[in-house]
């Protein structure tokens, strides 16, 4: 885990690796850190949407999450470990 940021639906965490997930179509998103290219990530199992991955990032204090995900906290689930 990278750093907690701001979600869709409240906190989340910053990841350099996500397992189990599957990455869907790029698009151009405005968040409230500017504008960047993502696709949503879901889940492997169920194929709900559990964050986004940064695909591209405009502004250059922004670069550091290009090929990073994000991953809200009310959708990761601690089982069996």
């Amino acid at each position: 885990m990278v750093d907690t940021v701001t979600g869709r639906y409240g906190r989340g965490f910053l990841f350099s690796h996500a397992m189990n997930i599957v990455v869907g179509p790029k698009e151009d998103r405005h968040l409230m850190t500017g504008l960047h290219t993502v696709a949503d990530v879901y889940c492997g199992d169920c194929r709900e949407v559990l964050g986004w991955k940064y695909e591209r990032a405009y502004e250059a204090s922004q670069k550091y999450k290009e090929g990073k995900f994000i991953l809200e906290k009310s959708k990761i689930v601690k089982e069996n470990w």
